[in-house]
């Protein structure tokens, strides 16, 4: 009827879960203060905006491309 056992305690001890929470709260702050220093202390933002057209722009081609039709060959298929 009763099972839970004498010997084996239900809860974990105290002192670990105040371990494990203040460990816990420690890499949480860690994390926030980095991400802090992430957003409003960079030292190395651009001067400017970005160019994303630049940026993803193809490399030139040899050749300009031709808005004539490509002629195919008089082959029967």
């Amino acid at each position: 009827m009763n099972d839970a056992s004498p010997d084996r305690p239900l809860l974990p001890k105290t002192s670990a879960l105040r371990w494990e929470i203040g460990a816990a709260l420690g890499i949480k702050l860690l994390l926030l203060v980095g991400l802090w220093f992430l957003i409003f202390r960079w030292q190395h933002r651009p001067a400017g905006k970005p160019d994303i057209a630049a940026h993803l722009a193809l490399p030139a081609a040899a050749q300009p491309f031709s808005s004539q039709p490509v002629k195919e060959s008089d082959h029967v298929r």
